[in-house]
């Protein structure tokens, strides 16, 4: 067999099933201390190890010959080593290895730039694969930072003809991966059963499992890579596919006592907003509504751009539901988020006469007990929360509705988790960060869709600018002009505090110059360390006008409502997602005021970075900026980013690969419809690959 296979990889093995679950340790060639190694990058049984996939590939038929070898060309070449030496570092220039390297035809150097520790795996008298750029220095060729993998008899099988590279990890060679997939896959062949069933591989000419892996991991050609990574995205999305509809089809199945919706409750609420609700708003209450007074259980995605009003539209559902007499969950990712939306529904929430609460896991043991005993009794009716919320100490009453927001920082197994806490609780999920149509059929097709695309009448968008280094005075000019006019600055940093990345500025020293900079101003530190009672008090102050700048890392990406603050300016932008970018900017466009987004970028940033700044500064328009983001960085990074949890991965790489979705979720409809509960004989390994992903808690069952 050879080895290969298709796209960054598994943490816990995919689609298909071992007839028996293997521990690797097990497994010929592993070992205590290797097994160790490998749980590492998640293989835990062998079925992980064979979906290992490589993240890419080098074709090694081709093996140039060093005479033969052309200036500005990128080469393979296997020499020998013939002398080596190490230049130290001194006086600023960079420690620099110089290799000679020798074939049948000739010799040519090998150079390494501020790689010293590469002598330890360069050897004099041995052979190795160099692949790099080959460059004239002082009229002689060189090539330069070659990769090189060390070639011995033993290795040749391995490492000839098209050559897989997977991610690894310490202690963890290429080669040695390479030949244990090779030898697991000889020994335990006949371990390995299909889950597509034949009908579907015989339409689609997909290979068969045992084909597949050997296309993807041992590839005798570049077509063989393409079929087997075709077969496997569409394995991975008709699995998940299958799910979503069972899924469905349970929550359409329990029943549950309708909810009568008081209604005089939502006039109160909107005498409390100070501003008329958008048409889509209204749209999407009318749904949410429809959820949670429905005899159905029910599961929902409210998605809407930054500012758009989705926590309006969650508020007045969750305040029905708790003037009928149940309890209501809302789940934020961060405790500064979750102060935030205390404070904005106790003021929605004026003359309700409702008790709402606050729980994360920074509060004092007592208050966390005395908290668990209030929502055990009733005594709470909303209450608002971290992951705190998933305490298995935490019970609720009758709790009938959950609200997830910034749904991409959770699981589905977490959201499910706390939905279970509750008697048939219905679920909506709040998505600032927009996605893309071919992505939500994908992560979200059990979920009915509401979209809020008109923003509050007034808003402005923040005009956005990509600012040079040496051009930072003028921004601090502005900012002074600004707070003299009244209005409130956002600084912001990737890091907390200083470390070996030193090309980034930390929060808590350059708040320390910023002091010194702008010194007639009152200036404000936040960042994730701090604890509650310090982040409350900055918070309060900043929302009071007490703090004109305010110093801080990524912990006011997202819910910080302060209107009066409409400058932000990002460092180190190139460090951060266009989703990220676009959340920060949302925080400076909570009013009618003129906002203003500046991003202070280096002059040598990657090309893919700068593009992403680019789409930030070209729009506001957050669905354009989701379908930017899918063609920039494809579904794989995007699975895991929107989705911690679904799937141990995604080998889908680019927006090709989603019309693979659409035929699977077709096929898994056919399927589901004609065998909803997988029980004909050409199901069955299917099926027992579907129980294994709910065994293992990758996606969850309807409860």
């Amino acid at each position: 067999m050879k080895p290969e296979t298709l796209h960054a990889m598994p943490e816990k093995g995919c689609g298909y099933l071992c007839k028996k679950m293997i521990p690797i340790r097990y497994v010929k060639g592993v070992g205590p201390k290797r097994e160790k190694i490998l749980n590492r990058v998640g293989v835990f049984f062998l079925k992980d190890l064979l979906y290992y996939f490589p993240v890419r590939y080098q074709d090694r038929s081709h093996i140039e010959q060093i005479n033969l070898l052309e200036e500005g060309k990128t080469s393979l070449i296997r020499a020998e080593i013939t002398s080596l030496k190490v230049s130290q570092a001194f006086y600023g220039r960079k420690a620099t290895i110089r290799a000679s390297l020798r074939d049948s035809t000739g010799n040519i150097q090998g150079i390494w730039f501020n790689q010293p520790y590469l002598k330890d795996y360069l050897k004099i008298g041995l052979s190795y694969y160099f692949y790099g750029k080959i460059q004239r220095y002082n009229d002689r060729l060189q090539i330069v930072s070659a990769e090189f993998e060390r070639l011995n008899s033993e290795d040749d099988l391995d490492i000839s003809g098209i050559v897989a590279f997977y991610r690894l990890t310490q202690g963890l060679s290429q080669n040695n991966l390479r030949r244990l997939i090779r030898t697991c896959f000889s020994n335990y062949r006949n371990q390995i059963v299909e889950t597509i069933p034949f009908d579907i591989r015989k339409e689609y000419n997909f290979p068969n499992i045992l084909e597949a892996l050997s296309g993807i991991h041992s590839p005798a050609s570049f077509e063989d890579i393409k079929r087997s990574r075709q077969r496997f995205i569409f394995e991975e999305f008709f699995i998940m596919q299958i799910l979503l509809f069972r899924r469905k089809a349970e929550l359409r199945l329990k029943r549950r006592p309708a909810l009568s919706i008081d209604h005089s409750v939502v006039d109160k609420v909107k005498n409390n907003f100070g501003f008329t609700l958008t048409g889509d708003q209204e749209k999407a209450i009318c749904e949410v509504f429809s959820d949670v007074s429905s005899d159905l259980r029910n599961s929902r995605l409210l998605q809407g751009d930054v500012g758009s009003g989705k926590t309006v539209v969650a508020s007045i559902a969750a305040f029905c539901v708790a003037r009928s007499g149940f309890q209501v969950a809302f789940m934020v990712p961060t405790e500064v988020l979750a102060i935030q939306h205390k404070k904005t529904l106790e003021g929605l929430a004026k003359g309700l006469d409702l008790k709402i609460d606050i729980i994360t896991s920074g509060l004092a043991i007592k208050k966390r007990k005395d908290i668990y005993a209030k929502l055990s009794q009733g005594k709470i009716d909303i209450i608002v929360g971290t992951h705190a919320l998933l305490n298995e100490d935490l019970r609720f009453k009758n709790l009938r509705f959950v609200v997830v927001d910034e749904q991409h920082r959770f699981g589905v197994a977490q959201r499910a988790l706390l939905a279970r806490k509750g008697i048939d609780a219905d679920i909506l999920v709040m998505s600032a960060t927009p996605i893309p149509r071919s992505l939500a059929l994908t992560l979200y097709g059990d979920l009915e869709v509401s979209l809020i695309k008109e923003y509050p009448k007034g808003r402005k968008f923040a005009r956005t600018e990509i600012v040079k280094e040496k051009e930072r005075g003028k921004v601090y000019e502005f900012i002074r002009q600004k707070v003299q006019e009244g209005r409130q600055v956002y600084i912001i940093y990737a890091l907390v505090e200083e470390s070996s990345q030193e090309d980034l500025y930390p929060a808590v020293q350059m708040y320390e110059r910023l002091v010194k900079e702008f010194k007639s101003l009152r200036l404000g530190l936040l960042h994730g360390r701090l604890d509650s009672r310090q982040k409350q008090s900055v918070l309060n102050n900043f929302k009071n006008n007490e703090i004109d700048i305010l110093v801080s890392t990524l912990v006011v990406e997202v819910g910080l409502d302060i209107p009066n603050a409409t400058v932000m300016v990002v460092e180190n932008p190139e460090r951060f997602g266009l989703a990220q970018l676009h959340q920060l900017r949302g925080r400076i466009t909570r009013s009618n005021l003129p906002s203003y987004f500046f991003m202070i970028a280096k002059k040598d940033i990657y090309s893919s970075a700068r593009k992403r700044l680019e789409v930030i500064a070209e729009t506001c328009d957050g669905f354009k900026i989701a379908e930017q983001d899918l063609e920039l960085r494809g579904p794989g990074d995007l699975f895991g980013t929107l989705q911690a949890g679904y799937l141990p991965t995604s080998i889908a790489s680019s927006q090709d690969d989603l019309k693979i979705l659409e035929t699977a979720r077709s096929r898994a409809f056919k399927v589901i419809k004609k065998d909803p509960y997988l029980e004909l004989r050409q199901h069955k390994e299917l099926n027992s690959a579907i129980k294994e992903y709910i065994d293992k808690g990758l996606l969850w069952q309807a409860s």
